[in-house]
């Protein structure tokens, strides 16, 4: 048997000890108390100095010393199921039954509430009576049932706060991470934009003050910092929506979302953006609609290797949802991208048609607005051909 201090120790990580009644242990208690034909059954951990009930019938208090601790004693004497059908001719139990009250008779069966691993005893589903009584096989046996019961119910109990602890944990380690990449992605931007701004000065006074050579060089650290500040760009995006309130809806006229998409992707001549829709205006979150659409389009157009670029979008809907599918003639998708495309910082490994690789988190990004808007998302993809995003998101 495990000495006290490892037992209440073990007991502790239950969590269990001055918590609020539960009908699930309460049920228990009232089927013993039944079975048993006893006036009292209670669900007992039996703590430090204390024995306090989890459930309890027939008695008012919610505690009382381990003194007056029928349980106590049982757990102390032995590890198995503790039947005493005259109380008062027991020594040990007699004294207890003397501190509550009993003269003459009384009856106690207690079954041992254990810790699975260790073998820990943490309390005792139990029963009382005021005279002398027997159990039958059958009773015994069902308290037994009732008390394994009891014991996967605390066994729960003790999984469930392992994974709230957990849990808790991690989204603290999220909220840092998503802190960090917010300062750091903000701090890198501020003299990266410089850096940009000082480019073009110099590249204005090149024809005077630098060689071809060094106009390359300029236009290769130009190319870079760019490149650098639309991963930047991608981070914040992709860390922004965790904070978003996407359950803000407003009345968004498909036309003129369409017009200021191609503002903001300042749409080259040679692309060409065509939209049709089953109705004038949608009820949605504008911002949750704009980034998917932003992300889709510009990634249709950047791996495009036609000479006219073409990028649809259709709005169509059911009972449930509304459908948006945005459609291009691009270079495709391989099949063998589909599972993992959605990865965060995962690129492909294929060049856009300036030479670029992605940042890996446009994807990523609209995935996870799509789970956050409770939506799915299906995409159909032919190397060479073009690749249709069918996004379903919930009315």
């Amino acid at each position: 048997m495990l000495d006290e201090s490892k037992r209440i120790e073990i007991l502790n990580q239950y969590n269990i000890l001055d918590t609020d009644p539960e009908e699930e242990f309460d049920n228990i208690t009232f089927l013993a108390s039944t079975l048993c034909d006893t006036p009292i059954s209670t669900i007992t951990i039996v703590d430090n100095y204390r024995q306090w009930f989890k459930s309890k019938i027939g008695l008012k208090s919610n505690e009382s010393s381990r003194e007056s601790s029928f349980c106590s004693v049982a757990i102390g004497k032995s590890s198995e199921t503790t039947i005493i059908e005259k109380l008062m001719e027991n020594e040990d139990f007699r004294k207890v039954g003397l501190l509550n009250g009993l003269k003459e008779e009384g009856f106690y069966a207690g079954v041992p509430l254990k810790d699975k691993e260790s073998g820990a005893i943490l309390g005792t589903l139990c029963v009382i009576d005021y005279v002398n009584k027997t159990l039958s096989d059958k009773q015994i046996k069902s308290l037994e049932i009732l008390a394994e019961q009891t014991t996967k119910l605390f066994e729960l109990r003790k999984k469930f706060k392992s994974l709230s602890d957990n849990n808790e944990h991690l989204f603290f380690k999220y909220s840092e991470l998503e802190n960090f990449a917010s300062v750091v992605s903000h701090d890198i931007k501020s003299p990266l934009n410089n850096i940009i701004s000082l480019i073009g000065l110099m590249k204005e006074n090149s024809e005077i003050a630098f060689k071809d050579k060094d106009i390359d060089y300029l236009n290769l650290i130009e190319e870079c910092s760019l490149q650098l500040k639309v991963y930047i760009d991608g981070i914040l995006d992709f860390y922004k929506i965790d904070a978003l309130d996407f359950s803000s809806k407003e009345e968004i006229v498909i036309y003129e979302l369409i017009e200021e998409l191609k503002t903001m992707l300042s749409v080259d001549p040679k692309v060409a953006i065509y939209f049709s829709s089953e109705f004038k205006s949608i009820k949605i979150s504008k911002y949750a609609l704009m980034q998917l659409l932003i992300n889709l389009v510009s990634n249709g157009i950047k791996y495009n290797d036609k000479e006219d670029i073409i990028v649809k979008i259709d709005f169509s809907t059911d009972q449930d949802h509304y459908i948006i599918k945005v459609s291009d003639n691009g270079i495709g998708i391989n099949p063998e991208n589909f599972n993992n495309m959605y990865e965060s910082f995962k690129n492909l490994n294929v060049k856009d048609r300036y030479g670029n690789y992605g940042t890996g988190l446009g994807l990523s990004t609209v995935k996870k607005i799509v789970n956050r808007m409770r939506g799915k998302i299906e995409v159909v993809s032919e190397l060479k051909i073009g690749t249709e995003f069918k996004i379903l998101l919930k009315k």
